[in-house]
Formats: structure tokens, C-alpha cells, sequence
């Protein structure tokens, strides 16, 4: 229903500027700024309602309270990656590639510090 009425405000938007050009006898210069303001204008419009459609309307997908999040992640290679995923207050980290996903290890919120810590931790890599 929104997208109808956008497109036909969007097919209206030239007949008003037409509409000048023609009455002002060919002020192009006039005609050229109303077209640059009415594009304007219906930008704004569609900032606006998407605004309003990320506020309020909480049944468009993505709009949801996130059970899973992606906390961070760490590229290691072409089509390969480290990601520190967020699941019900959990985290895990998962090893990435084009072919599969691998849970490494789960991390407790006991351990203090950043990811490059707890990573080298869990791997027993040199600092």
C-alpha cells in the first residue's frame, strides 16, 4: 500500500514542473530549482518513512530484538573467518569458511578483556 502510493507520488512529481516551465514561459532556471526542490522533497519524504517504519512498525523483518548477534569478526584468509557470535547471553566462538561452520570454543563471562586476549588465551598463542 505504501509503495503504491510512493510510486504515484513519484509519477506526480514531474507534472507540477512541467506545469512551470510552460507557464513561466521558459524560465528554465525557475523550473530547474521547483524540480531540484520537489526531488528534494520526496527524498525527505522517503527518509522520513523509513524512519517511521524502523520506530514504530515493529512487524517489518529486521525490526525484531536479536537472540543471535554477531559480535565480532576476524577475516584469516580469503573465505575464511573467526566470529564471535552472541547467542541468549553466550558467547562462542565459531571458525568460518566457505564450506563449513566449526563452534571452537564457548567463552565464559568470566574472563575479563578484549577478544585478542581471550582469542590468544584459547589458542595458546604467544603475545
Amino acid at each position: 500500500m505504501i509503495a503504491r502510493c510512493l510510486l504515484l507520488f513519484l509519477l506526480w512529481v514531474p507534472t507540477p514542473a512541467r506545469a512551470a516551465v510552460e507557464s513561466s514561459g521558459g524560465g528554465t532556471l525557475s523550473a530547474g530549482l521547483r524540480l531540484w526542490g520537489a526531488m528534494l522533497l520526496v527524498l525527505a519524504l522517503i527518509l522520513l518513512l523509513y524512519a517511521a517504519s524502523r520506530r514504530w512498525m515493529k512487524w517489518l523483518p529486521g525490526n525484531r530484538e536479536a537472540t543471535i548477534r554477531i559480535r565480532e569478526t576476524r577475516p584469516l584468509g580469503p573465505r575464511k573467518a573467526l566470529c564471535l557470535v552472541e547467542v541468549r547471553g553466550r558467547e562462542l566462538l565459531l571458525g568460518v569458511t566457505a564450506e563449513r561452520i566449526e563452534l571452537l570454543c564457548r567463552l565464559d563471562d568470566s574472563q575479563p578483556g578484549s577478544f585478542d586476549q581471550t582469542l590468544q588465551q584459547h589458542l595458546d598463542l604467544p603475545s
